[in-house]
């Protein structure tokens, strides 16, 4: 392996795990936003955040395949036991309320009605959400396992 080929691949698994804890991050202040004037752009950013997400969490073990690094790499993940199930438990409510209901995120969020409505990428929020969510945990899962990198 060249020494082009092995900082790339450190440097793009250590950029993947950023990219997830940017996300989740993220995730966790979005219901922080005060909504002045039904501003829903930090729903929109985190929107976009998780699909670099997504993404990244399926580059992470690109650098597990380094030799010693693995073990690095690995721990990395346990921060994912905290947050992946406190963002996953505070993007419900807009699953259940915009969703499945007819309020929009910010009504969500200062649980009151404003009869606003949601609109059409508002509804998608909260499924996208959880399928980012679902993809961080079972890629970060694939990360911590010892055998993590390794080709067959």
């Amino acid at each position: 392996m060249s020494f082009a080929e092995l900082v790339l691949r450190i440097g793009v698994t250590f950029v993947s795990w950023v990219m997830l804890y940017m996300h989740l991050l993220m995730m966790l202040v979005v219901r922080l936003a005060q909504c002045p004037g039904g501003d829903v752009s930090p729903w929109q950013v985190t929107l976009m955040t998780g699909a670099m997400a997504f993404g990244s969490s399926f580059a992470l073990l690109y650098g597990h395949g380094v030799r010693g690094m693995r073990d690095v790499f690995r721990y990395f993940a346990l921060p994912l036991l905290v947050l992946v199930p406190w963002a996953l438990w505070l993007s419900l409510p807009y699953l259940t309320g915009t969703t499945f209901g007819t309020l929009g995120v910010c009504e969500v969020r200062l649980a009151e009605i404003s009869g606003a409505g949601a609109a059409g990428w508002q509804r998608v929020w909260a499924p996208v959400q959880l399928i980012v969510l679902l993809a961080i945990a079972v890629n970060g899962w694939r990360a911590w396992r010892p055998d993590a990198g390794q080709h067959p």
